[in-house]
Order: structure tokens, then C-alpha cells, then sequence
């Protein structure tokens, strides 16, 4: 029988070839099932995926590890993995601390690859990625606040802006160029296509260092010479590359709960409202290609609230529009 990603992960594991950040996550998750006795469950294959996923990138922490951690009671003997018998027998009872929390979860450093249908990413200066199956990125940011990331594939970027640390993305020889904004992007061995919905965007070469400009609601095509062919943006576009996305934050007379939901969604956050009154209210307004922070302030201009983030918490208090 051909072996899953995470058999092999984990006799990577037990014959010491994993890095230090797998390792805490494996051994986190197998604690787990060691201090719950978990001896007859079975993993799906789409569990072992998703786990290998999460164990293997750099943007999920340990928690989201052990979250994965599955408590269905399918009867089988889940020990009867040969690496599971041998990790666990070997396990030694971690103290996962403080300070490895930490590590891992202020990581400026992403790799993944897109397994399922269409996945996002947010990043630690709050850019959003939305890739398509199968689509390959990785990103770091340098001590010096350039960010930069390599991608194949196809994917919506929502660029955090910052004026004084330009994204790159590299796409084989294709340099994108940006400040903050956001665009599809699309890569061919020669070419890329790119749609632009807001802002300014850079194309260039090895062989075309100056490269060309690109504006709202502009497509292009760029090669690896500098060949470029414009097309005009079509509002079915728009509506193609932001499916199935949380892109959208337009609001007409909204109410407060739905507004909410949307936010929660979109930014992975908890928003927890002192005063129940608040959602009373209704919202008028357009949140897209906003920072979770630029949302919450707009929120604040709009109705009597405060805001204070708390890790992946939001806590709204005030009267609202009372």
C-alpha cells in the first residue's frame, strides 16, 4: 500500500529528519493522544492530509495542530501504524511553553502548498492569499521589513498596505511588484496573467528591468521578454477571481450581527460585543481592501464603539448607535 504524507512525516520524524518547528508539533499532537488513551481511532485519509498540512507548514501554530486532534469514536486500531507505535513508545511528555507558543506563532516565515479546493493564507502583516488547488507559495519577511514571497499557481492577494516596505512576489523570472493592493495572479513556465482591482501593480524581467505599470481594472498579460498585452477588466472578472472568497466587504444597511460574522470570517477572529444594543445597528459602508485594523477604526468613525485586539480576539464595546 503506497504510503501517506504523514507516514512519511513521521519516520522522518522518529529517524530524526524533521525540523525543529515539526518536531514540537508532532510531539504536541502526540502527547495529546497519549494523555487521552486514544488507541482505537482511525484517521481518514483526508485527516492524515489535513494534519500533515498542518504540521508541516509554518503558519499554523501548535494549537491549531492539536485542534485537529480527532475525538469520533470509529473503531479501528489506530495504533496498528508502525510510526505511531514507535513515536509513541518513544515519546517523552512534553512541557509545550510559553516561549514555543511564541516562536511559533509570531513566525514571519510561510511555506504551504494548496491542497483543496481554494485555501487562505494571512500573513503577519495582515496580506491576505486566497490560492487555488494546487498552487505553491512561500514567503518571509526579512529584519529589515522587505517582504517578499515566490508563488506558482493561481491565487487573489490582498497586500497589506505599507508605504515604506514594498511585496514582491517572484514568479520564476516575473518580478510583481507592490505597496498595497490587490490583484489576481496567474503563472505560466513563460508568462503570467494578472487582474488588478485596486491599486498599482509592477511587471518586470531579468530580461525587462523596468517592467510595465499596471492599474485598477486593468489585465495583462506579461512574458519573461517584457511582452505585454493589455485587456480591459470585465465586471464577470471580478466576479470569477473573488468566488468563494471573503474578499467582498461591501455593506448596504446591514445589520450589526451580519457585519460581525463577515468580519469574524474573513480575519480568522473571535469578536466578542460588551453591549448587546450594538446590534441593533445597520452599516452602510464598503470594508473592501481594508486591514482588520483600518476595518475596526472605520467601525469606530461610523457608530459609538471602542476596539481592543487580544490575540485572536476583537472586544467592541460602547452603545453603538443608540
Amino acid at each position: 500500500m503506497k504510503k501517506s504524507n504523514l507516514d512519511l512525516l513521521m519516520h522522518r520524524y522518529i529517524t530524526n529528519q524533521v525540523s525543529e518547528r515539526e518536531r514540537i508539533k508532532i510531539e504536541a499532537w502526540l502527547n495529546v493522544m497519549k494523555a487521552e488513551r486514544t488507541t482505537e481511532l482511525e484517521l481518514s485519509k483526508e485527516d492524515e492530509e489535513r494534519i500533515f498540512q498542518k504540521m508541516t507548514n509554518n503558519l499554523d501554530n501548535v494549537d491549531d495542530v492539536i485542534a485537529l486532534f480527532p475525538r469520533q469514536n470509529r473503531l479501528r486500531l489506530f495504533f496498528a501504524h508502525q510510526w505511531v507505535q514507535i513515536a509513541a513508545s518513544v515519546l517523552v511528555v512534553l512541557s509545550v511553553s510559553l516561549t514555543i507558543w511564541s516562536i511559533l506563532d509570531e513566525s514571519k516565515s510561510v511555506e504551504l502548498i494548496a491542497s483543496v479546493g481554494k485555501e487562505k493564507v494571512i500573513l503577519n502583516d495582515g496580506t491576505l492569499v486566497w490560492l487555488q488547488e494546487g498552487s505553491k507559495f512561500s514567503y518571509y519577511q526579512k529584519e529589515d521589513g522587505i517582504r517578499h514571497a515566490e508563488f506558482t499557481g493561481e491565487a487573489l492577494f490582498e497586500v497589506a498596505k505599507d508605504p515604506n516596505n514594498p511585496f514582491t512576489i517572484a514568479c520564476g523570472k516575473i518580478i510583481v511588484k507592490v505597496l498595497g493592493t490587490s490583484f489576481n495572479l496567474k503563472t505560466d513556465q513563460e508568462s503570467i496573467e494578472l487582474k488588478v482591482l485596486t491599486g498599482k501593480v509592477n511587471l518586470s524581467s531579468t530580461e525587462d528591468k523596468t517592467g510595465v505599470n499596471v492599474a485598477p481594472n486593468e489585465k495583462v498579460i506579461y512574458t519573461t521578454k517584457g511582452e505585454v498585452e493589455r485587456i480591459p477588466m470585465k465586471g464577470s472578472d471580478v466576479s470569477a477571481i473573488t468566488a468563494h472568497t471573503e474578499y467582498n466587504m461591501q455593506f448596504s444597511n446591514t445589520t450589526m450581527d451580519r457585519v460581525i460574522g463577515r468580519i469574524e470570517k474573513k480575519f480568522d477572529m473571535k469578536v466578542i460585543v460588551a453591549d448587546n444594543n450594538l446590534f441593533k445597528c445597520r452599516i452602510t459602508s464598503d470594508f473592501t481592501d481594508t486591514s482588520l485594523d483600518s476595518t475596526l477604526i472605520m467601525l469606530t468613525d461610523l457608530l459609538n464603539v471602542n476596539y481592543r485586539i487580544d490575540g485572536k480576539r476583537v472586544e467592541l464595546s460602547g452603545e453603538g448607535c443608540k
